[in-house]
């Protein structure tokens, strides 16, 4: 009997899927190590068979992402890249589930991980959110000896084995530089910064990607740019389905003409972006995170001035890239993190948002 792909990847070291993308031109592998594969099955007589190019593992690998459900629009943009790497592996037996569970409902979160866990699940990704009975449910997969990886928000301290994410402090310091130039030759120099206080809703104290923003943002203002004057506001707006206040738009009136810059930090957009056209048309500087392909007009009408983007989608597709590679792994091990660049997206590459939302990768 001749050589097979398997054999091919376990005498060269490697896994079989990239010895199977190799052959069959799917999915990405470096020319060197396909110099190598093809050398080697040349040098070992090795003849492609058509049922060894569709031959796989013969048992399924499950693989399940778990995060909250709101911001609607930023999770499902994750669950793009979800999907989208979810088809590349599923020809190799993989099946990939996303749940989102509601917020605060650690209930739901624990039922759902148990019920995947007595399924048999291989691998975990989850976001470590203080909105969820988080030590509980690191307990869970830790004790089941269940590989994880964290996404979005980190959580070092757990036995995680990647962190998909960015860097939040840093995403707040590109808004503080970004404004900064903006308003480096107005008279006057003033930004206010709408922040959210979460205090009453954490369950766990699991890291606030919205201090972490506000901490890079006034660390670097007030190095870099001393001389403008920063005023925070606090809201205490619920992310929760169909909830609307008018926090965000008295906030707005309450500086009306007073500063030159307005910077949202927590997930509001919608609200955000209407209540600044329920009010007269300013000349002011206004920069957010991250955004669905429908807001793009609000870019290029300029009633959005920037936005901080961390690529949703390709955190989601890295994600689950992540956990094959550790499955395919004999043993499961840590693997280096995979930092999300932050983009500053204005009208002029406005596109970018855009593109990515019609992201796809070749299968």
């Amino acid at each position: 009997m001749g050589i097979t792909q398997k054999d091919i990847a376990r005498d060269l070291g490697i896994s079989f899927i990239t010895v199977n993308r190799a052959f069959n031109g799917t999915g990405y592998v470096s020319e060197e190590l396909k110099q190598r594969i093809f050398e080697y099955a040349e040098k070992m007589a090795y003849v492609p068979h058509k049922a060894s190019q569709v031959l796989v593992r013969n048992t399924t690998k499950r693989i399940s992402l778990f995060s909250s459900s709101l911001p609607e629009y930023f999770w499902n943009d994750i669950d793009k890249g979800v999907e989208i790497a979810a088809q590349q592996i599923h020809p190799f037996n993989y099946e990939v589930t996303y749940h989102r569970i509601p917020e605060h409902d650690s209930e739901t979160y624990l039922k759902l991980l148990r019920e995947d866990i007595e399924k048999g699940i291989d691998a975990v990704a989850l976001v470590n959110q203080h909105k969820y009975d988080m030590p509980a449910i690191f307990g869970e997969l830790e004790q089941a000896g269940i590989p994880f990886v964290t996404f979005n928000t980190d959580a070092p301290q757990s036995e995680r084995l990647c962190y998909i994410g960015s860097d939040y402090a840093a995403g707040g310091r590109l808004a503080a530089d970004y404004i900064g130039r903006a308003l480096q030759l107005s008279q006057k120099q003033e930004v206010l910064v709408i922040q959210c206080n979460e205090e009453d809703v954490k369950v766990t104290d699991s890291p606030d990607i919205n201090a972490m923003r506000l901490e890079g943002f006034q660390a670097l203002l007030s190095t870099r740019y001393p001389n403008i004057t920063c005023h925070v506001e606090y809201i205490n707006t619920k992310l929760q389905p169909g909830y609307r206040d008018n926090q965000i738009l008295d906030v707005l009136k309450k500086y009306e003409n007073k500063v030159q810059a307005i910077y949202l930090i927590p997930a509001f957009n919608t609200d955000f972006l209407s209540a600044l056209k329920t009010l007269p048309r300013q000349n002011v500087i206004t920069v957010l995170h991250d955004l669905d392909g429908s807001a793009v007009f609000d870019l290029e009408t300029r009633m959005l001035s920037a936005v901080v983007y961390q690529s949703p989608i390709l955190q989601g597709y890295y994600t689950v890239k992540a956990l094959e590679q550790i499955l395919e792994e004999k043993k499961p091990k840590k693997i280096p993190d995979i930092e999300i660049v932050h983009t500053l997206v204005l009208s002029e590459n406005s596109n970018l948002i855009r593109s990515q939302n019609e992201f796809q990768f070749t299968i």
